[in-house]
Order: structure tokens, then C-alpha cells, then sequence
């Protein structure tokens, strides 16, 4: 897996993106899905998103990760305020530490497209669902390559959406 260039790391941790992720990004992107149970945000990056839906669904515990071990130090000093409610680990997306049907959520903000093997980072993603599980989130390349795949993986349901012109495709899979 690859590691962000400086330029988007300075940009997914400043206070512009964090705004921007807190008040549209996560809104759009869960389309009303309401979050309970343990989740494992993929590629969490800076904590922004996670700490908006900390903060949005009390009954939810985030497991966040990334490869980026700078990331995962930001990210780590952005949950604390959630105490055990959150935790931050360093974790390949195309090999995640987890057992099979761990997480009752996964999610991954415009995060696959990041990783080379994007779609072993797509079948782990699922793998580590439990049974009735979502994989929800959204990302911004390989839109139908994308889309393909999460049809493709044994799972219950895949809904996608196409916005911005086709830059981005949300999805939820169960």
C-alpha cells in the first residue's frame, strides 16, 4: 500500500477538510443509515470523520486504521476525547488484522483508490463483516471497476450511486 504525498496529508488533516468531512462528506455519504455497533473505518486518515460520527451515534464504538503511521498518530490524538469508544491502529487495508466477521460497519471514505490492490483491500472489507453486516462509504476512481467488484463479492445487496457529475460513487453493501 501506498502512503499519501505531503500535499494530501497537509490537506486531510487541515481544518478546512475536517469541516468539510464533519458537514458534508459523512451527511452524504451514510444517506441516512443510522451507525450502531462496532465499526472499522479503513484508511481513517486524520480522524475526521470518525470523530463526526463519534459524536453523531452515542451507541457507536470506531475501530479506526490506517497505513500511514503519521496518520495514525493524528488520527489517535483526534479520538481521544471518545475514550474507549474509539481506537486507532496502524493496518493494511489489503491485509486487514481482523478476524472473519468482526465488525458490525465497515466504512471507507474515498479510500480504495489509495491502495494498489484496491480490490483485496475491497474482499477484506467485506470479510471482516459480520453476517447482515454494511460496508458503507463512497470513493472518487475506477468508479465502474468499483462497482463491479462490490457486485461481484458475495454479498447480500449492493447499492451504488453516481454523483458529482460521475466523479464519485457512494455505496452501501450488505
Amino acid at each position: 500500500m501506498t502512503e499519501m504525498s505531503r500535499f494530501e496529508k497537509n490537506f486531510c488533516t487541515g481544518r478546512m477538510y475536517r469541516a468539510f468531512a464533519r458537514r458534508l462528506i459523512v451527511p452524504w455519504a451514510l444517506d441516512g443509515f443510522r451507525l450502531t455497533g462496532e465499526a472499522l473505518e479503513v484508511g481513517s486518515g486524520s480522524g475526521a470523520m470518525a470523530a463526526r460520527l463519534l459524536n453523531d451515534f452515542p451507541e457507536l464504538r470506531i475501530v479506526a486504521t490506517d497505513y500511514d503511521r503519521e496518520l495514525v498518530a493524528v488520527s489517535a490524538q483526534s479520538l481521544e476525547p471518545f475514550g474507549k469508544r474509539a481506537s486507532v491502529q496502524h493496518a493494511d487495508a489489503a491485509a486487514l488484522p481482523f478476524p472473519d466477521d468482526r465488525f458490525d460497519i465497515v466504512l471507507s471514505f474515498a479510500m480504495f483508490h489509495h491502495v494498489p490492490d484496491w480490490q483485496r483491500a475491497v474482499a477484506e472489507s467485506v470479510r471482516v463483516l459480520r453476517p447482515g453486516g454494511m460496508l458503507v462509504g463512497y470513493d472518487l476512481s475506477r468508479l465502474r471497476q468499483l462497482e463491479a467488484e462490490l457486485r461481484r463479492l458475495l454479498v447480500h445487496e449492493a447499492r451504488t450511486r453516481r454523483s458529482l457529475g460521475c466523479l464519485l460513487l457512494r455505496f452501501q453493501v450488505t
